[in-house]
């Protein structure tokens, strides 16, 4: 990701969420970037697992993913693209209304960068564009104490 936005090419974001109030919020933050990007959505845990390996050759640079959704949640998707050789690469920073200590450390676990919790859509865009920009250089996950993200830090 770092690579596109160096080069200025379009950063490939996938939102897997099912709220659809949600994705509006989500698509009008990234519309106040000041970098290009590119966003595809998915309304559940099967459309995303199916969207990855139907389309192998323009995998994401960054999944933003919900946990509460219909089929297949949030952290069934995660521990499932985690253990995949051809995608445990990517990027994938929680966003979810579902703050429980026992789902972030799950997550946490499982080998998501970041948890983003939903609720402060006045700073949505700075979160994501602050996200974007760390996950860019650090593909890895940090430490459980830098997991939920917020702008303070």
């Amino acid at each position: 990701m770092e690579d596109a936005i160096a080069r200025n090419k379009p950063i490939h974001i996938l939102l897997a969420d099912d709220d659809v109030d949600e994705q509006y919020l989500f698509a009008a933050a990234i519309k106040e970037l000041p970098i290009v990007t590119n966003v595809k959505t998915v309304s559940d845990g099967i459309g995303l697992i199916a969207y990855l390996f139907q389309n192998p050759d323009s995998q994401p640079d960054v999944i933003f993913l919900d946990i509460m959704m219909p089929r297949k949640d949030g952290i069934e998707c995660l521990k499932e693209i985690k253990s995949n050789e051809k995608l445990r690469q990517i990027p994938i920073i929680m966003y979810s209304n579902t703050v429980g200590a026992h789902y972030i450390m799950q997550c946490y676990q499982y080998g998501a960068s970041y948890f983003l919790p939903k609720g402060n859509y006045s700073e949505l865009a700075e979160s994501i564009s602050k996200l974007l920009a760390i996950t860019g250089k650090y593909l890895t996950q940090g430490p459980i104490d830098k997991f939920t993200f917020s702008l303070g830090e």
